[in-house]
């Protein structure tokens, strides 16, 4: 009779947790922001299944594309919880490893899962070094569409521009595109 009160009490007690849960869930819902981070950073590597660069010149509403670079089965990339004293500004590691020419390489880049801004969620932040430089806040940030976000699979892609300097009006472009998968 015992075991019978004592099973009984802990079946309450997981029944009541995670009923619980699912309250403070419906109570308190995660933001985009939150659920972001929890699929980056949550459940191990990405496998970088293709990554897609392009660069263009953009002038009088015409894009002559200068680079179109396509690299498949590119690594893989961890990207570490935001919010972390290093890099600062609320931004997380985005470390990519690679193999290129036979040689082993780790890019390291900064991420937030918002357009770093404006604060908007419907955005992703990469921040790269510039050329020669070991920063990667304050370098060149490149604000991604999220296209897919999955927790097995990540589409993110985007545009960046720069001005042509002497009033040209047009504007240097590089873009990126991921498709990641677990």
């Amino acid at each position: 009779m015992k075991h019978k009160k004592t099973s009984l009490i802990v079946f309450i007690m997981l029944a009541l947790a995670v009923t619980s849960c699912e309250v403070v869930e419906d109570i308190l819902p995660k933001s985009e922001t939150e659920k972001r981070i929890e699929i980056f950073t949550q459940g191990g590597v990405w496998q970088v299944d293709s990554l897609i660069g392009k660069t263009d010149v953009l002038s009088g509403g015409v894009s002559t594309v200068t680079s179109d670079s396509l690299w498949l089965d590119y690594g893989t990339i961890e990207f570490q919880e935001p919010n972390q004293t290093v890099p600062g500004y609320g931004a997380g590691f985005m470390i990519h490893q690679y193999v290129e020419n036979g040689q082993n390489h780790v890019d390291t880049a900064a991420w937030v899962p918002y357009n770093f801004n404006s604060g908007n969620e419907n955005y992703i932040t990469l921040f790269f070094a510039l050329p020669g430089e070991d920063l990667v806040l304050d370098g060149y940030d490149m604000i991604l569409d999220p296209e897919v976000i999955q927790e097995d699979k990540i589409v993110i892609s985007g545009w960046r521009r720069e001005t042509i300097p002497g009033g040209s009006g047009g504007s240097y472009g590089s873009y990126r595109k991921y498709y990641l998968t677990r």
